[in-house]
């Protein structure tokens, strides 16, 4: 077993392992399980070995690089959830191991589980890697309510933790909800960064703006319409949407807008311009904007 262990006692992360081996994974993805325990996240993954989907990174000095890069970025107070180390099977073609974190404070924007039976991508399908006991409708209703009374400088915040992780080439998952945590004392978190861009590993000659990467990911704490150009899979459903009658739809998108404008007004306050924005939202379709 290989094992890198920057910020955490190997004596610690052996003992979580020996806790996982008996535990049912808290939550997953589609190649990583996860186990919260005390102050920490160990995440089970096949693929250790591989960066930003199908990079090779068999030595996993890329990986290295992201957990040392977070450590700076959260010594800064930018609240990207540090990665503390890693151990992996020396002899696994894609690396089958696991990664140890700070777990993040609060609970998930969303919980991918609970609201993907109205997203776009789970129509249709018999079976989804995702499950969850909570009522998706009860549960979008009173999580987006929730999200909607969030202060606006927790979304300033926000932005700003989004433009720092950018510009250091870390890649983020916008499109899983749950790749972001809110607490009301921290705010908003950033979680599963393991990952440069493209640019980083050679695999695009530009780099990637990241005011205007900015500008169209922060919108993930909203929700959006079937149509939308960008975040095309994990938009509302129309025919899903039907679960829920009139007045809650109105109650949800009158929520939802009220998301969409501190998540813009963010935006500018950090310095992404109204040029920047309007390009983003040209992609998007936010439920309950009238276009």
């Amino acid at each position: 077993m290989l094992e890198q262990y920057f910020y955490i006692e190997p004596e610690t992360a052996r003992e979580l392992l020996r806790q996982v081996q008996s535990m049912t994974p808290q939550s997953r993805g589609i190649d990583r399980r996860a186990f919260l325990i005390g102050g920490y996240a160990v995440l089970a993954t096949e693929r250790l070995k591989l960066r930003n989907v199908d990079v090779r990174d068999d030595g996993l000095e890329h990986l290295n690089a992201v957990i040392r890069t977070l450590a700076e970025l959260h010594a800064r107070g930018v609240r990207a959830v540090p990665l503390l180390g890693w151990c992996c099977e020396e002899d696994s073609p894609d690396g089958r191991g696991y990664l140890f974190a700070q777990r993040a404070k609060g609970s998930e924007l969303y919980d991918d589980a609970a609201i993907c039976p109205l997203e776009v991508w789970t129509q249709g399908r018999g079976e989804v890697y995702l499950r969850s006991d909570l009522d998706a409708g009860e549960y979008i209703l009173a999580r987006t309510a929730a999200i909607a009374d969030v202060p606006q400088e927790h979304f300033d915040r926000f932005i700003a933790d989004i433009l720092a992780v950018l510009e250091r080439d870390i890649l983020i998952d916008f499109h899983g909800k749950s790749n972001f945590f809110y607490d009301e004392r921290e705010g908003f978190q950033l979680i599963d960064l393991d990952a440069h861009t493209d640019w980083y590993y050679g695999l695009t000659r530009e780099r990637i703006d990241s005011r205007e990467a900015a500008a169209l990911g922060g919108f993930v704490p909203c929700h959006f319409a079937e149509g939308t150009q960008a975040f095309a899979a994990v938009a509302l459903a129309e025919r899903a949407m039907l679960a829920l009658d009139a007045a809650e739809r109105r109650r949800l998108a009158r929520d939802n807008l009220r998301i969409f404008e501190k998540c813009r007004l963010a935006m500018l306050r950090c310095g992404i311009g109204e040029a920047a924005v309007a390009a983003a939202l040209r992609r998007l379709r936010i439920f309950g904007r009238e276009e």
